[in-house]
């Protein structure tokens, strides 16, 4: 297997890869493909010669994406994701129509926000919308990279090449067990986790982090805790009576869980998110009514959050 060959991978390899990586075997890749296991076998020989490593650990007739060959894969996903959009984006061109818009966004921006967005656009939304679900370093390098649009995401500390078109400021919520101890019309204070699980953003994240100044600022150290990925998991398990959640607001009135009680806080504790794009993209000024629409929808909750504070 040559290491230094600069040859691109071609699009059939980049397709017989994936169908083994998803379906598991030579064979079952070759039956989706429509062609002989031969075939399929020399493509994946052809393209691990192109790139320079072994995409798949091989025991006898069992195989199994090596890791480097799991980071391909993803990667390769996108670039296919890409080559696919070039049919729509030629028609609207034709067409003189705004063409296809690719959006990225954190899970939380994906589940709680997104939707409502598009929804507010109705028709006049592209034939094609592409929304990746993806962390919020990745939504960056889409869009320095030019494969997103438009990125969903918390927000950062500014970042070379991008321009934020939108920016909301609010506060993080808790989330309780309807019907619990501290489903009331008063705040949930700080000093409850003394006593009661913690569930939230684990380590890591901006919001996690903002979290954690505000325990050291009360001296207060959360009994036990569960720690998650998804703010939609940590509200879940407030939903269980497994704790109290401590959340984005986006997560809590953009997607409705059953079964919980969304209350404030006795201290305020930020949370920011924007929409961006990047900073030389020429079509940004297409996009002014999904400008518009983020800005409506994310007012709508910032507006939720203020007044659940102001009631209680």
């Amino acid at each position: 297997m040559s290491t230094t060959n600069n040859e691109r991978p071609d699009i059939r390899s980049m397709e017989a890869f994936a169908a083994v990586v998803r379906y598991g075997s030579m064979t079952a890749a070759a039956q989706k493909m429509s062609v002989g296991q031969p075939a399929i076998t020399r493509m994946i020989r052809d393209l691990e010669d192109r790139v320079g490593f072994a995409l798949f650990e091989r025991n006898g007739p069992k195989i199994a994406p090596s890791e480097k060959g799991l980071k391909f894969f993803e990667e390769s996903q996108r670039v296919m994701t890409n080559l696919s959009h070039l049919t729509e984006r030629a028609h609207a061109i034709r067409d003189e129509k705004l063409s296809a818009i690719d959006i990225a966004a954190t899970p939380t921006m994906s589940a709680g926000l997104v939707g409502p967005v598009l929804a507010r656009l109705e028709d006049r939304l592209p034939d094609f919308v592409h929304v990746e679900t993806t962390t919020s370093e990745r939504v960056m390098l889409s869009l320095r990279q030019g494969t997103a649009d438009l990125g969903f995401s918390a927000y950062t500390k500014e970042v070379p090449l991008l321009k934020s078109l939108a920016r909301f400021e609010s506060r993080v919520v808790a989330i309780v067990q309807k019907g619990s101890a501290f489903d009331t019309d008063q705040p949930v204070p700080l000093s409850a986790f003394a006593s009661q699980r913690l569930a939230t953003i684990c380590d890591g994240y901006q919001i996690r982090t903002e979290i954690n100044a505000a325990f050291e600022r009360e001296n207060i150290k959360p009994a036990s805790q569960i720690a998650t990925n998804s703010s939609l998991s940590a509200a879940m398990t407030a939903r269980a009576g497994l704790g109290i959640a401590l959340v984005d607001p986006v997560t809590a009135f953009g997607v409705p869980v059953e079964g919980v009680s969304i209350r404030p806080l006795s201290v305020e504790i930020g949370y920011d998110w924007g929409l961006f794009a990047k900073e030389e993209a020429s079509r940004k000024d297409q996009f002014s009514d999904l400008v518009t629409a983020c800005q409506a929808e994310s007012d709508l909750i910032v507006s939720k959050v203020e007044n659940l504070y102001q009631t209680s």
